[in-house]
C-alpha cells in the first residue's frame, strides 16, 4: 500500500506537492484549480506567494467541502518536505513521488536521502530523463535479488510499440501504464524484461467523462473495473478509490 503524488520545485527552490492542470510537456497549469491566480502556472511563484492562492471551491476534483477548500489553515499547497515527514511516521507505506516539474530529479533525490526514506520512496516521470538523473546518480542493485534501491517508473500516457525498450534504456525498475492501454500482452513484456508494472487511473474529472462518454461497460472504479485491471497481471493500481480497490482484494 502507499500513495502517489505530484512534485513541482518553484524558483525559490522549494519543492512541493500539487497536481495542477496542463499537458504532461506542460505541467502546473492553475485556471480551473484556483480562483485567483495573476500568474498562470504553479511554476511561476514562488512558495510564499503560492499562500496567497485562493482555491476553487467548485472544481470537481477537490472533495473536501467548501469551508476547508476556501479555508486558509486548511487549503494550502504543502511541501514536499512536510508529506514525506508525514509518511514517514508510517513506513510499511510506499510513497510514490511523480517528478511532475522540470528539473526535480536531484533536489528530489537528495530531499529523500537526508530523511533517510530511499526504501520508501519511488520515482517515477514522464519525462523519462529524470529517472534516467536518479539512476545514472544511483544505480545500486541488491545483493540478493539484483532488483534496484532506488525504484524508478517509466510513466507513459500513450503506448509505442517500443515501450518496453523505452523504459529499459533508462533502466528503469517499473513501467507505469494509464488503465486503458493495460493489456495482459503489453504487462507479460514488462514482466519478461524483468521489470515491475503498474497501471494508472487518470484523474477523477477525466475518469468519469471516460465512464460516461468512452467505456459504458464499466464503471468509474467500480469492482468490474478493478477487476478487468487485476487480470492483466498487473502488479500495481493507482487509483482514486482505494477502499473499493481494498475490499475487493479482501474478498479475493
Amino acid at each position: 500500500d502507499g500513495i502517489e503524488l505530484d512534485v513541482f520545485m518553484l524558483p525559490c527552490g522549494t519543492l512541493i506537492v500539487f497536481h495542477g492542470g496542463g499537458t504532461d510537456e506542460n505541467p502546473g497549469d492553475l485556471t480551473d484549480y484556483c480562483l485567483n491566480f495573476p500568474k498562470n502556472s504553479i511554476l511561476d511563484y514562488t512558495y510564499e506567494e503560492t499562500k496567497q492562492l485562493q482555491f476553487n471551491p467548485n472544481f470537481q476534483e477537490f472533495v473536501c467541502g467548501y469551508e476547508r477548500t476556501t479555508s486558509k489553515e486548511d487549503a494550502y499547497i504543502p511541501t514536499l518536505r512536510e508529506v514525506l515527514l508525514d509518511m514517514k511516521a508510517r513506513p510499511d507505506k510506499i510513497v510514490k513521488i511523480e517528478l511532475k516539474g522540470p528539473d526535480t530529479a536531484v533536489p528530489v533525490l537528495k530531499l529523500v536521502e537526508e530523511l533517510d526514506m530511499v526504501s520508501q520512496c519511488h520515482y517515477s516521470s514522464f519525462d523519462h530523463s529524470q529517472i534516467h538523473t536518479i539512476r545514472k546518480l544511483r544505480p545500486q542493485r541488491l545483493p540478493n535479488n539484483g532488483s534496484h534501491v532506488y525504484k524508478t517508473g517509466a510513466l507513459f500516457n500513450t503506448v509505442p510499440s517500443n515501450f518496453v525498450e523505452l523504459a529499459k534504456k533508462v533502466d528503469a525498475s517499473e513501467v507505469h501504464l494509464r488503465y486503458d492501454t493495460c493489456t495482459p500482452q503489453r504487462i507479460a513484456q514488462i514482466h519478461q524484461a524483468s521489470m515491475e508494472s503498474m497501471a494508472w487511473s487518470r484523474g477523477p474529472i477525466g475518469m468519469m467523462q471516460d465512464t460516461t462518454t468512452v467505456y459504458h461497460d464499466i464503471g468509474y472504479e467500480d469492482s468490474h473495473f478493478l477487476s478487468a485491471m487485476i487480470e492483466t497481471g498487473v502488479k500495481q493500481l493507482c487509483v482514486n478509490k482505494p477502499d473499493i480497490l481494498s475490499n475487493l482484494l479482501r474478498t479475493k
